[in-house]
């Protein structure tokens, strides 16, 4: 039997006002059951709680450290937040419960290769929620051939610089989101070549997308 998934609003400190909270909890629990079906996933506690620490053009974000913890990140007071957070709470739910899956099954994974499959998987699997509309960190202007040559020697390597590829390095010259959009690319290709989606691939093996890298 499946074990049941538990939502937590963490609002303690009431700094979620009552009307933002009541519908922030039925919206996420919606969300929630419905990603259970999806992904098949249980045994998740989902933490929603207020915090600096969010997107800066959303006050919204997320985190899957585990395959049974997830932390949803809000910044109510955000100027974007009240236009956007209907559609960007559910997605980045959406995103972080495919990763919390995936942890289940083969894993986030460790080298670049791996954890750019699992970003891009969690972000194609995002798009339902965005009604088709690309995630803010799925694409980069100027195209990726020029980012593909660099993460080629990169790719089954463990000892990458993650925080440069997913995050942007001035010093090494890599933008912001490079490894997110490098991901949604590669498993494009791969579902356009394969089939399914990123909810019937959540298990794929990074492996299986190695072929699909580069320019």
């Amino acid at each position: 039997m499946m074990k049941t998934n538990q939502l937590h609003l963490m609002n303690a400190a009431a700094k979620i006002p009552p009307g933002l909270a009541a519908e922030l909890h039925h919206l996420l629990q919606q969300q929630l059951c419905r990603q259970a079906q999806l992904l098949n996933l249980g045994g998740v506690d989902v933490a929603v709680y207020v915090s600096p620490w969010t997107l800066p053009e959303t006050g919204v974000g997320g985190y899957a450290p585990l395959g049974h913890w997830v932390q949803v990140t809000l910044t109510p007071d955000h100027p974007s937040f009240d236009a956007c957070w209907r559609q960007e709470v559910p997605a980045t739910l959406a995103h972080e419960l495919h990763h919390a899956r995936r942890w289940q099954g083969v894993g986030y994974g460790r080298t670049l290769l791996e954890v750019m499959v699992s970003e891009g998987l969690a972000q194609h699997h995002e798009l339902r929620e965005r009604g088709g509309v690309l995630p803010p960190y799925s694409t980069l202007p100027g195209g990726l051939n020029s980012l593909w040559a660099r993460a080629e020697p990169l790719l089954d390597r463990e000892d990458y610089d993650h925080n440069a590829w997913f995050y942007g390095s001035a010093a090494q010259h890599l933008p912001r989101w490079a490894g997110y959009a490098l991901g949604f690319e590669l498993v494009q290709r791969y579902l356009a070549s394969e089939g399914g989606d990123a909810a019937t691939c959540v298990d794929v093996p990074a492996a299986e997308l190695r072929t699909f890298a580069g320019p």
